[in-house]
């Protein structure tokens, strides 16, 4: 298969669900209002880090790798704080390709649980995700076979549309790491 001359993969800098989540790994489940659990995590916002990151990575990116020109390709993923770090890498004319294939693995009812409640609601479910993690599916939710299997088809346009450019794509961590185990055959 025929890839890009050069293919960059940002993950968007912190959002409202990384924050929210930290706090309730530390024991803090108050970041998880009513309000915050009902919305869909598609639509957290980066936090003042997060947009602090962006810019970061935007300056990295544009003294290292812009030097000669920009990127031919720039995909991103729909989820709101993909879109607010590619807006915010402030990259020389570049016009961004919204991708649905690039948006977060979707972990379902475990999504906008706090940690407390992840173990007493989801504690079985959690255990089978230790014992087979890569077919494991959380409820209502997606393996992370089925994440690989939506990089595939992104793989796939990019070697029929991409194998001469160079592309840039702001994801996700998960998104992120399956392409690293498609791209590296990685069991």
């Amino acid at each position: 298969m025929t890839l890009p001359l050069d293919l960059i993969l940002v993950r968007h800098g912190q959002s409202e669900g990384n924050a929210a989540k930290r706090l309730s790994e530390a024991g803090d489940h108050s970041a998880y209002s009513e309000a915050f659990r009902r919305r869909h995590s598609g639509s957290y916002r980066l936090t003042d880090i997060g947009r602090e990151q962006a810019r970061q990575t935007g300056d990295w990116i544009r003294s290292l790798l812009c030097t000669e020109h920009g990127f031919d390709r720039y995909y991103v993923s729909e989820y709101i704080r993909a879109k607010e770090t590619a807006a915010l890498l402030g990259l020389p004319d570049a016009t961004w390709f919204t991708d649905p294939y690039l948006t977060e693995r979707d972990w379902g009812d475990i999504d906008i649980a706090p940690e407390n409640e992840r173990q007493e609601r989801f504690g079985k479910a959690l255990e089978m995700r230790e014992i087979e993690p890569f077919f494991w599916r959380p409820p209502n939710g997606e393996s992370f076979m089925t994440l690989c299997l939506r990089v595939d088809r992104i793989l796939h346009t990019l070697h029929r549309e991409c194998g001469d450019k160079r592309v840039i794509m702001v994801c996700h961590g998960e998104v992120m790491r399956a392409f690293q185990v498609r791209l590296e055959r990685l069991s």
